[in-house]
């Protein structure tokens, strides 16, 4: 099944709603704001997630740079205009043309 997912990120807190390609929740949890705990909850309850929506905001840009060194999560950068999104958790990213 795959898996969407939403971080709606504070300094201390993050939310996270993981829904069906239907848009039925399937899952939502409150972890500390540390991508290693964002991680292993995407990881646990969305094995097969397809995209990772992050709101923008002023803890955007840490999360973003944190998460990518820690190897968190793989995926394409955000590009202007797309909001800022992540392909895939589990594996690096298709090669983009």
């Amino acid at each position: 099944m795959e898996h969407y997912v939403g971080l709606d990120v504070s300094l201390k807190q993050t939310a996270i709603c993981i829904v069906d390609r239907t848009g039925k929740v399937q899952r939502e949890g409150i972890v500390s704001s540390d991508p290693e705990a964002i991680a292993a909850f995407i990881k646990s309850y969305a094995p097969n997630v397809v995209r990772i929506g992050l709101e923008t905001g002023p803890t955007a840009t840490w999360l973003w740079t944190e998460s990518r060194q820690g190897g968190g999560y793989h995926g394409r950068r955000p590009r202007a205009g797309d909001g800022l999104r992540d392909e895939a958790l589990s594996g690096p990213a298709p090669a983009r043309k």
